[in-house]
C-alpha cells in the first residue's frame, strides 16, 4: 500500500491485484484458444487448460494436430508440421493477443508459442502489462 498527499487529498493505493473469478477467467481463455484453433485449423479435437500467475497467462493445448499433420508426422515429416505451426502463429498472433486482452482487460506485452508433435501439444504464453489495482481510495482532508 502506498499513500500520498496531493492538493489536500490523501490518495491510498492498495497494490493487491484484483481477484477475478480465476476459474471463470481461465475457462474463458481456454475456450477462446480452443475456438481459435478450431477456426484456423478446422478441427474440434483440441482441449485447453489455462494458468494465470501475476502477469503471465499460460494456455496448454492438447490434441492439436489435424489429420493431415498426423499423416505428415507418420511419414517422417514432423519438421514440416512444426514449420507450419510457427508460420501459423506468426500470421495469427494478433487474433490470439486480442482474445487475451479482451478477456483480461490488460495489454499483452509479449506472446510466445511452442509446439510439440509427439504428443500433439502446444503452449501459448502471454506476458501482460502491470496488474490492475484492487482499489484506489481518495480521502478528503
Amino acid at each position: 500500500m502506498t499513500t500520498r498527499w496531493r492538493d489536500g487529498t490523501l490518495s491510498v493505493v492498495v497494490s493487491t491485484p484484483i481477484q477475478m473469478k480465476d476459474e471463470s477467467l481461465t475457462d474463458a481463455i481456454s475456450a477462446a484458444m480452443v475456438e481459435l484453433y478450431a477456426v484456423f485449423y478446422e478441427h474440434d479435437r483440441t482441449t485447453a487448460t489455462t494458468y494465470i500467475n501475476d502477469n503471465i497467462v499460460v494456455c496448454v493445448l492438447e490434441n492439436i494436430l489435424t489429420t493431415g499433420e498426423d499423416t505428415l508426422i507418420a511419414d517422417g515429416d514432423g519438421g514440416e508440421v512444426i514449420d507450419g505451426r510457427v508460420a501459423f502463429q506468426t500470421d495469427t498472433q494478433d487474433e490470439f493477443t486480442a482474445a487475451i486482452e479482451r478477456l483480461t482487460h490488460r495489454r499483452v506485452t509479449a506472446f510466445l508459442s511452442a509446439n510439440q508433435t509427439a504428443p500433439g501439444v502446444a503452449c501459448e504464453l502471454f506476458f501482460l502489462d502491470a496488474a490492475p489495482l484492487a482499489a484506489h481510495v481518495r480521502i478528503q482532508a
